[in-house]
């Protein structure tokens, strides 16, 4: 039973059904829903015609304009009391209040016609407040009223105006009076609430006027052994909202009431009912399908079943409230239908319909198995493939590939991230040796593809991480890091394993430590001053990440950036730095500081548009200055596609961010990233200005670099200028601005602040030489 139970337990399904539940009897305790309980029940009411008894007459008293006294009002009254007795009627139930008139004759007919009346007489009274209009109708004339049988005519509208219940009696105070429907049904053991069943016809409830209702009695009319309504109308009737029907005279309600008493409907069924069974029968099905064309079959009858009893409550005249199951029902198809969506769209590369890299990460979870490697295959020149193939051709091109990778393994699931990389996860276990078995799969599927009739070459790289403990996140970074470090023509499978013979290269230890700092908040920054070479004055900060590590001290940047690459948290860093940055900017600003603040990006991540959104977000949140705030880009030798990048680097242009290019002069960042990239400031790199006093061919590279820098119109930076003559011979060739520690260390803020405060109240104190 308790894998039974475990397996019900970790069913999305049901758990998507239990929430629903959940939901549906919140709704019905709150009745938020109350609105469209009134309009299925409004829709009930117009789906069926159902016959009224024909028992009970509705006889309209409108006092017309000669009617200007209640001495005319009970001559009429006293009228028609005597045609209806005339007529042979049963029961006569006056539903407006009878007052004394100024002619005492008069009254004492009308009191004695009433009590000749006997038992067959009622009058009505109202004895509490109008839910609608909040007042308090009047009750009849003492005079009147003694002896007499009096009944309520209280009634309760909701907010649009409908009366939807009645009880069988109202109070107020010692006084408590049986319902009008009530009587007028004989309905004497209803002891239980009402709920007026409005599916019967009131056109076909005889309803006369009483200016007509003499010559009516000798023509159509038959009144004899009926129940007779009096009601007043125009003016002086309270008017309510009958579904189906208009309006009306309140009188109508009771008759409605009292004529569902005698059709035998008019129950009610309660909300608990209808949620559990419509709940349970639900989860029952989906517990007892496990294949999707039962459940789409269980889902059918289980709509089928409650359009049913809409229309068999409509039929019955039983109320119950649908907003709880509709709530129910939506909140279970809303559930799926985001299930579904994320499957089919969020889950789902669109071009090879392959399963993509959030898939992986969500069906294994925080962490694969123990004894699981993750593998990545990177696909080599795959861009200049797609070139020359329709959006067609490329999805049969993707997965005849995903197709050939899943040779070794007819278990395998083969995911795709929409770039280069495919995906997949084995069992190490089934393999002796994992290297020989991939270099064999890669050989396999690096045989020339055919799609529609064009034979094409494959070129991959494989990367795998076999370590255990790590998430699936961290694993599926580390083995894409292990792509990118094979080499097709000697080393084309790579095992992140292989790192561990070269801390330098790949320390495990050192990983948990990054994300437990990154996590701790424990990278901090320190601020190195940039400084104007005409002047000495400082005009920015480059901010430096600083980690002290408990164990091993001081980690070099260059170490644990990228080390934050390889496991996908460079982003996460970034923002960590950024976030510092303005910190910092806005503390000076605060105290009449204004210095440009440096922060280093790395080229990678402006493949797309993220790392945009996260400055513009990070300066939004600290609502700082964008103008003062410079990018640094490093390593733009790794820009990929420079289109792409030039559209982040507008982007950010566009927020008033300046972009300057970091360590220009080595490999990692050359004239064609200058060239394709719009720039605003070039920083020339350390090993060129720290040679200049000593090397005729460095100084000639920084001279030219400063000439292009002013030509172009960017600002050009030194950085590394560690001693007084690299500072004067950077001054007289033109350098804007320099760097290094000659001038300055890196700082804390507090030590920063201090200097900007001497240089600001002491001018001569600016770094001159």
């Amino acid at each position: 039973m308790l894998p039974v139970a475990r397996n019900l337990i970790a069913s999305e399904r049901l758990r998507h059904a239990a929430i629903a539940v959940g939901i549906a009897v919140l709704v019905a305790i709150t009745t938020i829903l109350r609105p469209l309980d009134i309009t299925v029940w409004s829709l009930q009411a117009k789906l069926f015609d159902h016959q009224p008894s024909g028992e009970i007459v509705f006889v309209e008293v409108e006092h017309g304009p000669d009617a200007t006294g209640e001495a005319a009002k009970n001559r009429r009254l006293l009228r028609s009391l005597r045609l209806l007795n005339d007529a042979g009627v049963e029961r006569v139930f006056i539903d407006m209040p009878i007052y004394r008139s100024s002619v005492e004759a008069l009254d004492a007919s009308l009191r004695n016609e009433l009590t000749a009346m006997g038992d067959d007489a009622f009058l009505t009274k109202s004895v509490r407040r109008d839910f609608d209009e909040g007042r308090l109708v009047r009750g009849n004339d003492p005079f009147f009223e003694r002896g007499m049988l009096v009944v309520s005519s209280d009634y309760k509208t909701d907010f649009l105006g409908f009366v939807w219940g009645l009880e069988p009696e109202y109070s107020e105070g010692s006084e408590t009076l049986p319902a009008l429907w009530r009587v007028l049904s004989a309905a004497h053991r209803h002891d239980d609430a009402l709920f007026p069943d409005y599916t019967i016809d009131l056109e076909e409830v005889p309803q006369y006027d009483l200016d007509k209702i003499g010559d009516e009695l000798g023509s159509s009319a038959n009144l004899s052994g009926k129940s007779v309504v009096l009601g007043p109308a125009g003016s002086e009737a309270r008017i309510v909202k009958i579904p189906g029907q208009g309006f009306g005279p309140s009188s109508l309600i009771h008759v409605m009431a009292a004529e569902t008493v005698l059709r035998g409907s008019g129950r009610n069924l309660n909300w608990y009912w209808v949620v559990g069974a419509f709940g349970l029968t639900l989860m029952v099905g989906i517990a007892a399908s496990s294949r999707p064309r039962t459940r789409r079959l269980i889902y059918l009858l289980w709509g089928a079943t409650l359009v049913a009893f809409f229309l068999a409550t409509a039929q019955l005249g039983i109320r119950t409230a649908f907003a709880s199951v509709l709530a129910f029902a939506a909140v279970y198809a809303a559930q799926r239908a985001t299930v579904n969506f994320k499957r089919r769209h969020l889950y789902i590369e669109p071009r090879s319909k392959l399963p993509n890299f959030v898939a992986l990460q969500r069906d294994f979870g925080d962490r694969p198995a123990e004894k699981s490697s993750v593998v990545v295959a990177k696909i080599a020149r795959l861009d200049a493939v797609f070139a020359t193939l329709s959006p067609a051709d490329q999805g049969k091109y993707l997965r005849q590939l995903a197709s050939r990778l899943a040779l070794g393994d007819a278990r395998s699931t083969i995911y795709y991230d929409g770039g280069k990389y495919f995906a997949f996860v084995v069992s190490s276990a089934d393999y002796q040796d994992l290297a020989e078995h991939l270099e064999g799969l890669r050989a396999v599927a690096s045989q020339s593809i055919t799609v529609s009739g064009r034979v094409l070459d494959v070129s991959m790289t494989i990367g795998v991480d076999e370590s255990p403990g790590k998430s699936i996140s961290s694993r599926l970074s580390a083995a894409i890091a292990a792509a990118d470090q094979a080499r097709e023509a000697y080393r084309p499978v790579f095992i992140i394993s292989d790192f561990a013979a070269d801390s330098e290269e790949w320390d495990y230890s050192l990983q948990a430590r990054l994300e437990s700092a990154l996590s701790e908040d424990r990278i901090s920054i320190k601020l190195q001053p940039q400084v104007a070479m005409n002047d000495g004055t400082i005009v920015g900060v480059e901010a430096l990440a600083r980690w002290v590590d408990v164990e091993r001290g001081e980690i070099p940047p260059s170490r644990f950036i990228l080390q934050c690459e390889r496991v996908g948290r460079l982003d996460e860093l970034t923002k960590r730095i950024l976030g510092k940055s303005l910190d910092a900017m806005a503390d000076m600003a605060r105290a009449g500081q204004n210095p440009r603040m440096s922060v280093n990006v790395s080229a990678i991540q402006f493949v797309d548009s993220r790392i945009a959104e996260l400055i513009e977000k990070s300066l939004a949140t600290h609502s700082a200055d964008a103008r003062q705030l410079t990018i640094e880009v490093t390593e733009t030798a790794r820009i990929e596609d420079f289109s792409a990048a030039r559209d982040v680097f507008e982007q950010i242009g566009r927020l008033g961010v300046r972009l300057s290019i970091d360590d220009f002069g080595v490999a990692s960042a050359n004239l064609e990233a200058l060239y394709e990239l719009p720039f605003d400031e070039l920083k020339i790199d350390q090993m060129f200005v720290q040679n200049m006093h000593r090397s005729q061919t460095a100084r000639a590279i920084v001279s030219n670099v400063i000439r292009l820098a002013r030509e172009a119109k960017l600002v050009s930076v030194a950085e590394g200028i560690e001693d007084k003559e690299t500072f004067e011979l950077l001054r007289n060739l033109g350098c804007d601005i320099g760097q290094g520690y000659h001038i300055a260390r890196p700082m804390v803020l507090s030590g920063l602040q201090e200097i900007l405060d001497l240089q600001r109240d002491h001018p001569m104190l600016r770094h001159q030489t």
